[in-house]
């Protein structure tokens, strides 16, 4: 109503769930290469017709003239074979995900107490499993991780680097405490039973630990 136009940033949604811009009714909408096992460096966007953009690079006629420069052409081409390949066993490759996080998310409060789930019985992507655990620092966490070998983040790539607390959470309704306990892993078709039940059990060695030394 206020003449705002809609953006979507379907990037982590457009492995697993089918995208419909119609029935989404945005104005634009950005996906990457690389989120679907394509080449990093290329990516795409959906503007609705008579949506109007300003050039990002000026002096070319590449993209519509909307970006001037060659484009990555063997980075477009990955990307097409990547998004061919996804159209074929997205289903198969959500519902497998989907089962090992579940797997996960059971483990993980059946091992380690206090430990909340974030977007239980919530609508929400098969690959992303964010906790919530309670009595422990994010960071330290991360740290202790990243010495076993383990990858994860306390909140989205886009605020990498971040120290502060997920703005996300807090918007949630989770205290700056609570949010700063949080801890975000990130599924994907290589990954396998093995390694979450092997990171479930050092996550939890390491809780014990974090939580000891604040006693003390």
């Amino acid at each position: 109503e206020a003449g705002a136009l809609f953006h979507m940033d379907a990037v982590q949604s457009f492995g697993y769930l089918p995208i419909n811009v119609a029935g989404i009714g945005c104005d634009l909408l950005s996906i990457s290469a690389h989120k679907v096992y394509g080449p990093k460096g290329a990516g795409a966007l959906y503007s609705r017709s008579g949506v109007p953009l300003k050039a990002l690079i000026r002096g070319g006629a590449q993209e519509r003239e909307r970006r001037a420069g060659t484009e990555n052409a063997a980075a477009i081409v990955g990307f097409g074979a990547a998004v061919r390949l996804l159209s074929a066993m997205r289903e198969d490759a959500k519902a497998a995900v989907t089962s090992l996080r579940e797997r996960f998310e059971a483990l993980a409060t059946e091992i380690i107490p206090g430990v909340t789930i974030v977007g239980t019985n919530s609508k929400r992507l098969p690959n992303i499993v964010t906790l919530i655990i309670a009595g422990v620092d994010g960071a330290a966490l991360l740290m202790s991780l990243d010495r076993k070998g383990i990858c994860a983040s306390s909140g989205s790539a886009c605020s990498s680097g971040s120290i502060e607390p997920s703005h996300v959470l807090k918007a949630l309704g989770f205290s700056t405490n609570q949010a700063s306990g949080g801890l975000r892993f990130s599924l994907g078709r290589a990954t396998t039973w093995e390694e979450l039940e092997t990171t479930a059990y050092e996550l939890r060695s390491i809780v014990e630990r974090l939580r000891a030394s604040r006693r003390d």
